[in-house]
């Protein structure tokens, strides 16, 4: 097939949404409406790429939890996947052609108000490019992916936000890539958000792509140690902090704990990257750069940090609680996986955590 130099354009741009590619080509003119052999094109290439992603892992076997049974299978094997279809609609259609007319005009510097985030300009665009109505499975994992490869996108950080912010609106799945816990916008609350990729016509999204999400966290939060100025570290910190505890009470809530293991994972990376080293070194390096004079914002800054960091003490208490299950009680084939996420990941990592908590709170112990 043909191409003109403007629809390899729009080709590159959808690349970079699915696949975190860049954008190299400049359009004379960016397709509004492509002709219908692009749009099949298109199509093919984003239910490649969210096919792709979710298999990378999902090609593994792995034991996964049905109507509270533990079931052990792959992706395409129909007792882990009972139930379970990846469906796109109108809005990841409209997500790469509104895109490919708006990216550029939307990531100037010049629509970035101080103090302020994106411009009104600027946010009217966003909400043209991004329909959160009435979206499916499909349209989730698109919208995680582009949150994951704007990252990589030169733009200015408070436009990334916006565009994270509002992908969040339109996909759960993308909430917990973003680590966005503002969904004003959104007629549900962030628990009844993340509850959503817990049923069971979606949980094999989070089954399948917690190596994708653990990498995703780490690489969040080490940004976020980074942020300037340092109101927004302290901001971004609490915020991811209230994510990670509201994705596991929902899990506990729902039976569903051993899917922390792409936080467990997550936490490794930390510990050996943003983490790694005495505590001491730890609070300094998230300290660095953030420009807090007043005691109490250094040590508000601090508490954010060991906010993220208690999440595995969360973890671990209810490892404790779930270890009292005896065989034929309610969520005791759950108790089994997470026993061995525990002994398996999350056991070596609670004495260092504990000491950075200790140290960022000042805690004894």
């Amino acid at each position: 097939m043909r191409v003109s130099v403007d629809e390899g354009h729009a080709l590159e741009v959808l690349d970079m949404l699915c696949r975190g590619r860049a954008v190299r080509i400049v359009p004379g003119q960016p397709v509004a409406e492509p002709r219908a052999e692009l749009v099949e094109l298109a199509g093919r290439r984003i239910a490649a790429s969210c096919m792709r992603a979710l298999a990378l892992s999902g090609r593994r076997e792995r034991v996964v939890l049905r109507a509270g049974r533990r079931v052990r299978g792959r992706i395409w094997d129909a007792a882990r996947s009972a139930g379970f279809r990846l469906r796109f609609t109108a809005a990841s259609f409209e997500l790469w052609v509104q895109t490919t007319q708006r990216l550029a005009e939307v990531t100037r510097e010049s629509e970035v108000v101080a103090g302020e985030g994106g411009s009104k300009r600027v946010r009217r665009q966003i909400r043209r490019i991004i329909k959160i109505a009435e979206t499916d499975t499909g349209d989730w994992l698109l919208y995680a992916l582009a949150v994951r490869h704007l990252g990589r996108v030169d733009m200015p950080p408070e436009i990334r936000e916006e565009l994270g912010r509002r992908l969040s609106l339109g996909s759960p799945l993308a909430t917990l890539f973003a680590l966005e816990d503002r969904v004003v916008e959104s007629e549900l609350t962030l628990a009844e958000q993340l509850d959503r990729l817990i049923d069971p016509s979606a949980v094999v999204l989070v089954e399948c792509l917690d190596d994708l999400l653990a990498a995703q966290w780490a690489e969040q939060v080490t940004a976020a140690m980074r942020v300037t100025p340092g109101e927004r570290r302290i901001d971004r910190l609490d915020a991811i902090g209230r994510v990670f505890e509201v994705w596991v009470d929902r899990l506990d809530a729902n039976g569903r704990l051993d899917l922390c293991r792409s936080l467990v994972l997550a936490f490794a990376r930390l510990l050996a990257g943003a983490w790694a080293g005495e505590p001491e070194e730890v609070a300094q390096r998230v300290l660095a750069g953030a420009s807090l004079i007043q005691r109490a914002q250094r040590d508000a800054l601090l508490r954010a940090l060991a906010r993220v960091l208690r999440v595995g003490e969360r973890m671990a208490a209810a490892r404790e609680q779930l270890a009292r299950e005896g065989f034929g009680d309610p969520r005791y084939e759950e108790a089994q996986l997470v026993l061995e996420l525990h002994e398996e990941l999350l056991r070596p990592q609670l004495r260092p955590l504990a000491a950075l908590v200790n140290r960022l709170t000042g805690r004894i112990g």
